[in-house]
């Protein structure tokens, strides 16, 4: 499903990324470790389409992706309605009025019927427990409520790819636990996982491979858990 063929990636001749070759089969879950500034947030942002090797390919479905197919307005739409990403700082992805609005705003953008519509917010609110919270703005949200709407916003999309960057920050322990049991979940659907997190409790739940990318943001030889 995803593959990167040497990537790396500069911002401001700084080098972010180095040399990053991987593949990611439909149907896994990965586990993406290594120190803060490896590099981990830039890979997930490579492959939400977010920014683009510097040098090297990345590929999804077996399509290239690069500015110039993403300039396809139809391409780029398709191509986000399959991938989710949860950001580390959930307040970089919530900006609507209201937790409703925030849930409800993708799947509107899909142009899916108010009825569609209702019932995946609906849904949505329960599984996060998240229902007394609907009207409240996301600004005025705890660090974990804020982090379980920015899940249920992804969960709505119903994306075949979960990219996840430290999806337990911020939560309490009875949280951590209901995603730890959802990500499981989503594994046993068949759902493909990436995510990032310094969590090894999560990532033997869940993982099926790992990969680590060390300080001088290359890849090292994968641990075993």
């Amino acid at each position: 499903m995803v593959e990167f063929q040497n990537v790396s990636y500069a911002y401001d001749g700084e080098l972010v990324l180095k040399d990053v070759s991987f593949r990611l089969k439909e149907g896994t879950c990965l586990f993406l470790q290594g120190p803060n500034g490896a590099g981990k947030s830039t890979l997930l942002k490579i492959i939400n389409a977010l920014c683009f090797p510097t040098t090297g390919q990345y590929f999804f479905q077996g399509n290239k992706i690069d500015r110039d197919c993403m300039k396809d307005n139809k391409f780029s739409k398709r191509f986000h309605q399959k991938i989710g990403y949860v950001w580390q700082n959930p307040d970089a992805q919530l900006f609507c009025g209201s937790v409703e609005d925030e849930i409800a705003f993708g799947p509107r953008q899909m142009g899916l019927n108010d009825d569609e519509i209702k019932k995946r917010v609906d849904d949505a609110l329960n599984i996060f427990d998240l229902t007394r919270l609907r009207h409240r703005a996301p600004y005025s949200l705890s660090g974990g409520e804020k982090k379980k709407t920015a899940i249920a916003a992804v969960f709505v999309m119903n994306p075949i790819l979960w990219t996840l960057d430290e999806p337990l920050d911020s939560l309490d322990l009875k949280s951590k636990d209901r995603l730890s049991e959802f990500l499981l979940g989503l594994k046993k659907a068949g759902k493909t996982i990436l995510f990032s997190s310094h969590d090894r409790d999560l990532a033997k739940q869940i993982a099926d491979s790992e990969l680590y990318l060390s300080e001088n943001h290359e890849i090292l030889v994968p641990a075993s858990f």
